[in-house]
């Protein structure tokens, strides 16, 4: 499990479907969003799918691993010692959220 920074601050989200043996373009598009500007509601179901991502998020290294995709989560922040934070999450334990929103926002 990975520990967020309070979502609060989070100016950016960026989520990627990668990995797999074949690479399949309309598989790999990306979901980007600017947290700083779009609509509260959408702000509010980026950082839930966030949130239920970030338990799932894989060891270092062991997602991707033979012909299994994941989930690359990376979110920005500002005024924090932090400025991004990233992970994975492979797609066998991708929460709904997530995946309805790469689905519904990817590029």
């Amino acid at each position: 499990m990975i520990e967020l920074p309070p979502l609060a601050a989070a100016t950016g989200l960026r989520v990627t479907r990668e990995g797999g043996v074949a690479h399949l373009p309309g598989l790999v598009r990306a979901c980007s969003i600017d947290l700083a500007n779009c609509p509260e509601a959408e702000r509010q179901q980026a950082c839930a799918a966030v949130e239920t991502a970030a338990p799932k998020a894989s060891e270092p290294g062991q997602a991707g691993r033979g012909d299994q995709r994941y989930f690359r989560v990376e979110v920005s922040f500002q005024g924090l010692e932090v400025e991004r934070v990233s992970f994975n999450v492979p797609e066998t334990e991708a929460p709904e959220a997530l995946v309805n929103l790469w689905k519904q926002r990817g590029e």
